[in-house]
C-alpha cells in the first residue's frame, strides 16, 4: 500500500515578504520540468531559489526554499505531469500566426510577470513562455519558405520601357471571381506568370506578374541587375527555377508564356506599399482562374 504523499509534504512557509505552500512548489517543479525535462532535481531546486526568486522583488521569498522542501514534493509534482503540462500548455499557448510572430530584439523571451508575488502566476508565465518559445521556433523556421516582395510595384521601374514580351490575361474568364480564395490555414493563392520571349532570347530575365484571383492585388517581380546575379536577388530566381520546371501553358497556352500557383499572404503596412510574402518550398494546386 502505498503511501499518502499529502503526509510527506512541507508545511507553508514564510518569508515575510511571501508565502508558499507545497502545491506552489508543486507548480513551480511542474513549470520547471515542462519547460526543462533534462533537469536534476538539484538544478530544478537552483532554478526556484535562484532564477525565480530573482526575478522580482515580489519572489524574493523562493530564496528560503530549501532542497529538502523539493525533495518532498517532487514524487507527487512528477506524478501526472505529463498530463498536467499537456492540459497546461495546450489552454495557455498563444494563437500566433507569421503575420504576428516578431522576435524581441534583445532574442529573449520575458516570461516572469512583475509582480503580484503569486506563486501560482509565476509558474503559469513559466509555462507559458516555453510555450510561446515553442510556437516562436517553429514559426522561424517556418519564415525561412518565404520570399517577400512590394505590392503594387509597377513593370517599368526605371522610365525606359522593358522588354515587350508576352504576357497574356483572359480577361473574359468565367472563373474569375471577386472573392479571394484562401486556404485551410488562410493563407491566399496567387499566380505568378512568366513572359514568352522571342526565339533566341529565351533566357532573358523579364518581369513576372504575381496577382491573386479576382486580381484584386498584384504586383511585378523584377529581376536582380546583371552584375549581381551571384548576390541576393530576393528568391526571383527560385519562382522563376519553380515555374519553368513544374509550371503550365498561359490563358492562350504556350504562347502566353507559363504559370504557377504559390501559397502566400499579404501583410499590410501603415506607412509604405503592402507586403506579399510567396512559399517558394513547393507549388499550390493549379487552379482554373
Amino acid at each position: 500500500m502505498e503511501a499518502d504523499d499529502s503526509k510527506e509534504l512541507p508545511p507553508p512557509s514564510d518569508s515575510g515578504d511571501g508565502t508558499y505552500t507545497p502545491d506552489d512548489l508543486i507548480d513551480l517543479v511542474r513549470a520547471i520540468k515542462f519547460a526543462h525535462p533534462e533537469m536534476s532535481m538539484k538544478k530544478v531546486h537552483k532554478e526556484i531559489s535562484g532564477a525565480m526568486a530573482n526575478a522580482d522583488e515580489s519572489y524574493a521569498f523562493l530564496k528560503e526554499v530549501k532542497l529538502d522542501e523539493v525533495k518532498k514534493v517532487w514524487k507527487k509534482a512528477l506524478k501526472n505531469a505529463n498530463k498536467s503540462s499537456t492540459q497546461k500548455s495546450s489552454a495557455e499557448e498563444p494563437v500566433i500566426t507569421i503575420n504576428d510572430f516578431q522576435h524581441p530584439d534583445d532574442g529573449v523571451f520575458k516570461f516572469y510577470t512583475v509582480g503580484d508575488g503569486s506563486v501560482k502566476t509565476l509558474a503559469e508565465n513559466y509555462s507559458k513562455h516555453k510555450a510561446e518559445a515553442i510556437v516562436a521556433a517553429k514559426l522561424k523556421e517556418e519564415l525561412k519558405k518565404y520570399t517577400h516582395f512590394f505590392l503594387d510595384v509597377p513593370a517599368e521601374l526605371s522610365g525606359k520601357s522593358p522588354h515587350q514580351a508576352l504576357i497574356s490575361f483572359n480577361d473574359n474568364n468565367k472563373a474569375l471571381s471577386s472573392s479571394v480564395d484562401r486556404t485551410s490555414d488562410g493563407r491566399e493563392i496567387f499566380k505568378i506568370q512568366s513572359a514568352k520571349l522571342p526565339p533566341g532570347m529565351e533566357h532573358m530575365l523579364t518581369p513576372m506578374l504575381l496577382y491573386n484571383n479576382g486580381k484584386k492585388s498584384s504586383t511585378f517581380l523584377h529581376p536582380p541587375s546583371p552584375d549581381k546575379l551571384d548576390e541576393d536577388d530576393g528568391g526571383y530566381m527560385k519562382i522563376k527555377q519553380m515555374i519553368s520546371e513544374s509550371g503550365t501553358g498561359g490563358a492562350y497556352g504556350d504562347s502566353g508564356g507559363q504559370k504557377a500557383y504559390f501559397y502566400g499572404m499579404i501583410t499590410e503596412t501603415e506607412d509604405g506599399p503592402n507586403v506579399v510574402s510567396i512559399d517558394t518550398s513547393e507549388l499550390a494546386p493549379s487552379q482554373r482562374w
